[in-house]
């Protein structure tokens, strides 16, 4: 039998560096050109990584009420965890649009 929890550790390690890859992009972006497209692009992103954060913690809290608790989290995890990324996305339509513009 192989050892999954170590493919999850190592899933969860790249998905942690790509978030905190956008962060710094993002960053870096809002920096050169502050406007609305480039600040909700760096908040989606920022919070991106807090819901995961948020989630994984609730997730290992629930767990001691048993499974029925772990369902309720998961449940509500699955509505909240895409907002960060609806931000984000709005934000980079504002930005594309606002360089299209600019051409």
């Amino acid at each position: 039998m192989e050892n999954y929890e170590a493919y999850y550790m190592i899933g969860g390690g790249l998905n942690a560096i790509g978030k905190l890859i956008v962060v710094l992009a993002t960053g870096i972006l809002l920096s050169k050109q502050r406007n609305s497209g480039t600040l909700l692009m760096f908040l989606g992103s920022v919070l991106s990584i807090i819901f995961s954060v948020g989630t994984l913690l609730l997730t290992t809290f629930s767990a001691q009420n048993g499974a029925q608790s772990i369902v309720k989290v998961n449940a509500l995890g699955s509505i909240l965890n895409p907002l960060p990324y609806i931000l984000f996305a709005i934000g980079l339509l504002l930005f594309a649009a606002k360089q299209v513009k600019k051409r």
